[in-house]
Parts: structure tokens; sequence; C-alpha cells
């Protein structure tokens, strides 16, 4: 029992706690996170008995999940020819390229929620959180946000109610982050947003 326990904590595989943070972003299934820390820990090679080995995936199953994996774009096949000899690697960069894309998103979110805060001059609260979030979820650009909520500021509505219509009227009109149209926010009636059946 204790050599069994024991072969249970043996440290195989090695994952560095950036890739940890960020995994949970990207649309993989556990087979496909598996197969990709074979790649990063053991070889970069499709090696079907190796991977039978150490993952106890089936031959369709590894086959199945490389290709989910170069579909998704998280790894790709590289050729090389050393001494007339052909071989081929897996390469992980584009895996990592998407690490870093992720990361730099949550930083590019968290920045933008201080804004807000720093902007309100209090801490937002998750209902704030939440519009935020379905802004950015709905394809609105960081830099629409960041305007519409600095008109706002000039405007003393420190709301984001306010702020909503600011961006639904400069989504509508298809307007570009530094082309923004002021003009209706001047003509629009506040505090009767429209709202109103006509």
């Amino acid at each position: 029992m204790n050599n069994v326990r024991a072969s249970f904590k043996t440290k195989n595989f090695i994952i560095n706690e950036n890739v940890v943070k960020t995994i949970k972003n990207l649309d993989i299934t556990l087979k496909e996170f598996l197969l990709l820390l074979y790649f990063i820990n053991i070889k970069a090679l499709l090696d079907l008995n190796d991977i039978k080995k150490v993952l106890g995936f089936n031959e369709e199953e590894i086959l199945n999940t490389y290709t989910s994996l170069i579909t998704k774009g998280l790894i790709e096949v590289k050729v090389f020819k050393d001494s007339g000899v052909v071989s081929e690697v897996i390469s992980l960069d584009m895996f990592y390229d998407k690490l870093v894309m992720n990361t730099k998103n949550e930083e590019n979110n968290t920045d933008i929620y201080s804004k807000f805060e720093s902007e309100f001059g209090r801490s937002l609260s998750p209902i704030e959180y939440e519009t935020i979030n379905r802004w950015l979820e709905n394809g609105v650009s960081e830099e629409i946000i960041t305007s519409a909520l600095k008109e706002a500021v000039i405007n003393g509505a420190s709301n984001l109610r306010y702020i909503d219509k600011i961006i639904y009227e400069w989504t509508k009109k298809g307007v570009k982050p530094k082309e923004e149209d002021y003009t209706f926010i001047d003509d629009f009636d506040w505090l009767n947003d429209g709202d109103e059946e006509d």
C-alpha cells in the first residue's frame, strides 16, 4: 500500500504557475490539457507508444486530442532537416502566445476597473462590475468604454447608466474610439432617456 501511495506522490510533471493561472481561460478539455503537459514535460513528439504508457490514452484518443489541439491553434508541427535527416517537432509557441494574450486581457480588464474606481472615487459594486464585463463580452472596445467614462465624468454624471447610453449611441453609429460623436450628448434628454413609448 505504501509503495502504491508513493508512486502517486512522484512528481513526473512540472507546470509553470503562470500556465495554471491563465489556462483556465482557454477552451480545452482535460485530455487536451494532459497531452499539452506531456509535450511540455516529456517530449515534443507524437510518440504514440510513449503517450499510451504515460497518459493511459488509447491510439484513437491520442490522435483525436492531437488533432483538436492543432485545430484550436494551440500547437503546430514544424519540420526540421539536419544532415539530410527530416524530423518533426511539435511547437508550443502558439499555446504560449495564447496564454500571453489571455494574461494581457486580464491585466487590461483589471486596469479598466481601476480607471472607473479612480474616476468615481469609490469601489465598484458587483452590479457595476457585471455591467463593465457585459460591455467587454459584447465586444465593446476598452477605448470606447474609457472615452465614455471620461465624457460622463466631464458632464458630472458618474454612473454607469449614463455611460451605458453613451456606449449604446456610439456603437449604434459605428463610431471609432478616436472619432466619438459627442454632439448627441448635448442634445439628448438625459432625464427622459427615451425609454418611454412614443
